[in-house]
């Protein structure tokens, strides 16, 4: 058993010296995922939450949405203010909601890490890495699912000029 055991662990070692990318790739994947998930503890799980932390919004909108993956419909609850749009996903009349969204293009709202709009593009590249993509002065990580993301775009000078943290159902 202690040889069976010894030889699984030199075949992993094997696999994972010779995919070294693959490594990579995750760790950056737990990054981003870390990330998505401190940012979203900023502003609390509901939209209750959301209006306590933030105070009211200038505007609410409640948008149908649906899924072919489930079996009810449920909507998307935008809620807009200065510079800052928030989304949720809400089901079951509201009892259950999860971000769709978060948006920063002014202000003073920072995402976790006090990453914040006007920050060095080499400050967040230590922050979060270097990005799974980059077009122009954007860019952009993802999570393992490849369904949650960051995007961000950099003025001229290259500082971080919006930012937006994205959960998508599929």
């Amino acid at each position: 058993m202690a040889a069976l055991r010894w030889m699984l662990a030199l075949l992993l070692g094997v696999v994972l010296a010779a995919a070294p990318g693959a490594v990579r790739a995750s760790e950056a994947d737990e990054r981003v995922d870390a990330f998505l998930d401190e940012t979203a503890a900023l502003f609390g799980p509901t939209e209750a939450d959301v209006t306590r932390v933030l105070g009211a919004p200038r505007e609410r909108q409640a948008m149908p949405f649906s899924s072919p993956h489930d079996d009810a419909p449920y909507e998307i609850v935008t809620l807009t203010y200065d510079g800052l749009t928030v989304s949720l996903y809400s089901m079951d009349g509201g009892a259950r909601q999860f971000f769709h969204q978060i948006r920063v293009t002014a202000g003073a709202t920072c995402f976790a890490r006090k990453v914040c709009l006007g920050l060095p593009r080499e400050r967040l590249a230590a922050i979060l890495g270097q990005p799974e993509e980059v077009e122009d002065d954007a860019w952009r990580y993802s999570d393992a699912s490849g369904y949650n993301e960051l995007s961000f775009t950099f003025d001229a000078k290259g500082q971080v000029d919006s930012m937006t943290w994205t959960a998508e159902a599929d």
